[in-house]
């Protein structure tokens, strides 16, 4: 065997053993590297495994509805309410929510029932438009879908005062700055209340695999972006 042909061989055997070590140490830190270098896809790659782990992870459907939505979180508060949604304004504006810097991007739907999560992100009913005075709320799940999909709140809890958050719709953009990222008990209604100002308060489950709290983020309308 010649020179070449060896060096070939070992390359080969040394490719064989290295790559499995290197997707076991890469693929468990993929959506931070994700984050970091967003213009490489891995989503053939990745999507198989994602699905298995969601699955894996994930409670069943009626342990969702029972633990993570329960008969008094905020997603649930509406209970008792009676809403009348005549039009989907929202949806027919084509509305979407976009943080460039966690990787979060998707339509907001709208609906009178936390099950409009299952769809995307929910503007809550009774709260107020995108751009309006008061507060917008928008509520998603945090691991129904996984990275590299965008139309999950899964790394929400990545975000940093001073962010943007923009909700675009065919007549026009609407730019927030994140002001206050916190945690809260999911029966706390106090977050979905009306404000004075022009905010948008996003919500969503954590820690991360749970439902033990709410995550919450508010932000304020940028009037450098949006005259109000």
């Amino acid at each position: 065997m010649n020179k070449a042909k060896k060096i070939t061989l070992t390359f080969l055997v040394i490719l064989l053993i290295v790559s499995p070590i290197l997707f076991l140490l890469i693929y468990p830190n993929y959506n931070n590297i994700n984050l970091i270098l967003k213009s490489f896809d891995f989503y053939t790659l990745s999507k198989e495994t994602s699905i298995s782990t969601l699955t894996t992870l994930s409670p069943l459907r009626e342990k969702f509805e029972e633990k993570v939505l329960g008969y008094t979180s905020i997603e649930e508060s509406l209970q008792n309410t009676e809403i009348v949604l005549d039009r989907k304004i929202l949806e027919e504006l084509n509305t979407t929510i976009h943080i460039e810097n966690i990787n979060v991007e998707g339509k907001i739907y709208q609906g009178i029932s936390s099950l409009t999560m299952d769809t995307g992100f929910w503007h809550f009913p009774i709260s107020k438009f995108p751009g309006e005075k008061g507060n917008t709320v928008i509520i998603g799940h945090r691991f129904m879908n996984l990275p590299p999909s965008k139309d999950t709140f899964f790394n929400l809890d990545k975000i940093s005062i001073g962010e943007k958050i923009e909700i675009k719709h065919h007549e026009g953009t609407f730019t927030y700055i994140v002001v206050e990222k916190k945690e809260v008990e999911p029966n706390d209604v106090s977050v979905i209340q009306d404000t004075e100002d022009y905010r948008v308060t996003l919500i969503t489950c954590t820690p991360l695999w749970t439902s033990e709290k709410r995550l919450v983020v508010i932000a304020k309308l940028d009037k450098l972006y949006k005259k109000v």
